[in-house]
């Protein structure tokens, strides 16, 4: 493997036989961040794939080994961007955390300062994007929690259409600033943002591959997408301007199938099954404690606060007061009180 300066590493076409059989031995091929290059049939274009930048979410990663395997030439030059690779191998075992306890989740270094490891990754990563001029870039995703596929841009046009399409048909346009690197507004590239299902699910991983493989090996992504209008996108489940659903800090978070003593919010055991449902008016999503619906916020882009517009406490229970459809629900509760609870946008 070629190895360029700090700190993202250079790999220029790896053959099958250097990336082991198995995902985890790839993974222990990979000494940091990885920029892999695949030469294409067409050297006058290329696309970007990104992923893992979440150590705890492999279906990318699973797709780039499965590529490598196949010995298939993409038909436009193909960057590949392997993120968290210390927090996937990070004791207790592989895959285990979202990033390096201690460090920050690199899906939220990609705007200013860049001053710290995972920044000056950030920045190298931007620098190397804008550099090669991609037609098309994805950043390969898995859910927090148990659900669905889905995509996520920020905003509507017929390419991020197209590019979903390759991979669901559930498409969330979002103005949102998190930080991720599919907000970045500083170059002259746009990312979709593709979340393949649950992290454990073996479907998730078929989907990312088989996505992969699509984008790599379609000879024009665009052409049939530029035909379409903005009110034209058939087959698209289209979620618009999602409302994000917090607890407040320092606020305690429990999943049980009754009110858990201490807790500011007890979430039912089985939320996880209303992602991408309809959740309908009055319906019982769990407990709340002393404080009731002040553990809550449920911001806007400006950073308004929604909470009693969307729920209401009755009795201690927190419950919709109007039609809803909820996503990215995850039971993982250090994500859960470090990034959020779930989206909403109304029906």
């Amino acid at each position: 493997m070629g190895v360029t300066a700090y700190p993202i590493r250079y790999w220029e076409a790896p053959h099958s036989d250097e990336v082991g059989e198995t995902l985890e031995q790839f993974l222990e091929q990979l000494e940091g961040p990885t920029w892999i290059y695949f030469p294409g049939q067409d050297n006058s274009r290329c696309r970007v794939i990104t992923t893992l930048l979440h150590g705890n979410e492999p279906s990318g990663l699973h797709a780039v080994h499965q590529w490598i395997l196949s010995h298939e030439a993409p038909v436009t030059d193909l960057y590949c961007f392997i993120g968290s690779v210390s927090a996937a191998k990070h004791p207790p075992g592989y895959f285990h955390h979202r990033m390096v306890p201690g460090k920050r989740d690199l899906n939220r270094c990609f705007r200013a300062p860049y001053n710290d490891e995972e920044g000056v990754v950030a920045a190298d990563l931007l620098h190397r994007i804008t550099s090669v001029q991609p037609e098309a870039v994805i950043d390969i995703h898995n859910t927090s929690g148990a659900g669905p596929s889905f995509a996520i841009c920020t905003e509507l046009n017929p390419k991020h259409f197209a590019i979903s399409s390759l991979f669901t048909h559930r498409l969330i346009i979002t103005d949102l600033k998190l930080g991720a690197l599919m907000d970045y507004d500083g170059g002259t590239f746009s990312v979709t943002t593709i979340e393949c299902g649950g992290a454990h699910d073996p479907q998730a991983h078929a989907l990312a591959y088989q996505g992969f493989k699509r984008f790599a090996l379609t000879p024009s992504l665009f052409s049939e997408a530029l035909d379409q209008t903005d009110s034209q996108y058939p087959g698209l489940d289209l979620y618009q301007h999602p409302i994000r659903v917090e607890l407040i800090q320092g606020a305690v978070l429990a999943f049980a199938n009754t009110a858990t003593e201490g807790a500011d919010l007890t979430l039912h055991q089985d939320v996880e099954r209303y992602n991408f449902g309809l959740v309908a008016k009055g319906t019982n999503l769990g407990w709340l404690g002393p404080g009731g619906l002040s553990a809550l916020v449920a911001r806007d882009t400006q950073g308004y606060d929604h909470v009693s517009h969307y729920f209401a406490m009755v009795g201690n229970c927190l419950v919709t007061t109007q039609d809803l459809k909820l996503f990215m629900i995850t039971k993982n509760i250090p994500i859960a009180l470090s990034d959020c609870l779930f989206y909403l946008v109304p029906i």
